[in-house]
């Protein structure tokens, strides 16, 4: 899948273990969460479900070695890297100043790294960053 941003740059997977909440039981179940990234604009790709369960999990993102965050990518119109439909500019649900990419076809959402930024200091954890932008999701 190509960066709906800097569509000439691969992302790269990143995985988060995560509490898997959907196996019942006293013992807390691990899974791996994979996400995209681009080690570019440092963007993070969320599929449908990734992102309410990443945001439950309270796991942190391994940071990017490479990438650097700028203003110019938010304002870029890009693709969804699942299936190619146009993404959508809408606000974050927790944080409307905030704007993250939506695919109307298979629901993923793309945060721009930028925007991550905007959400609260750079020195916020990333998962913290994500919760004052679209808070618990309903959960």
């Amino acid at each position: 899948m190509n960066c709906p941003k800097c569509p000439d740059r691969k992302l790269e997977a990143v995985s988060v273990s995560v509490k898997d909440r959907s196996v019942p039981g006293p013992g807390a179940t691990v899974r791996t969460l994979d996400m995209e990234r681009c080690s570019c604009c440092g963007g993070v790709w969320f599929d449908a479900d990734e992102l309410g369960t990443f945001l439950d999990s309270g796991a942190p993102l391994p940071p990017s070695a490479t990438a650097v965050p700028t203003d110019s990518h938010d304002a870029k119109s890009g693709a969804c890297p699942k299936c190619g439909t146009a993404l959508a500019h809408a606000p974050a649900p927790s944080n409307p100043r905030v704007i993250v990419d939506r695919c109307p076809r298979c629901a993923g959402i793309w945060v721009d790294g930028a925007e991550l930024d905007k959400a609260s200091g750079k020195d916020v954890p990333f998962n913290e960053r994500l919760k004052a932008m679209f808070g618990d999701l309903g959960r």
